[in-house]
């Protein structure tokens, strides 16, 4: 076999392999009611993926005669965002991340839903090194959004290496 034709074959399958690796996880079918844990794999990485529900009903910001029961979410697990004024009103919710592995991990956080313009991160697509400890401001902004209620997830995606050599 001729040096060019090896070289080219080498070539292939890094690229190959390159792609595979770069392939995108899937996506929720269906937003999840509660706080859930699900692992995928594919040749080169374990992702651990923690699905949080999160929505927020959107109200005029001008004052209503009326009352207004309020109501507060203590679950740690909860990303509901409750009901917020349109006209540039944001509310603040946090996810505390720790690795606990021996070896560094990427942390990536995707949202899902019609909720996806309204919500922005403190920190995305980072790695965690071992024992490090994080706490993540998921933020909801109003500005120009319409009345309504918006609905999805909010995914923490963990990416760890299978092998030693394959950087994180």
């Amino acid at each position: 076999m001729k040096k060019e034709t090896k070289i080219f074959l080498i070539l292939l399958t890094v690229l190959f392999l390159i792609l595979i690796s770069l392939q995108e996880l899937p996506e929720p079918q269906d937003f999840v009611k509660e706080r859930t844990f699900t692992n995928y794999s594919n040749l080169f990485f374990y992702y651990e993926i923690t699905r949080y529900p999160s929505g927020v009903e959107v109200v005029s910001s001008t004052p209503i005669d009326e009352n207004v029961t309020l109501g507060f979410v203590v679950d740690p697990w909860n990303l509901n965002f409750g009901i917020v004024p349109t006209n540039g009103s944001y509310v603040k919710r946090h996810i505390e991340l720790t690795n606990l592995r021996e070896i560094p991990t990427r942390i990536n956080l995707k949202v899902y839903g019609n909720i996806t313009p309204l919500v922005s991160f403190s920190e995305n697509n980072f790695v965690l090194h071992e024992n490090e400890k994080v706490t993540i401001d998921v933020y909801l902004f109003t500005n120009n959004t319409e009345i309504g209620n918006y609905l999805g997830e909010v995914d923490v995606i963990a990416k760890k290496p299978r092998y030693d050599f394959i950087p994180v």
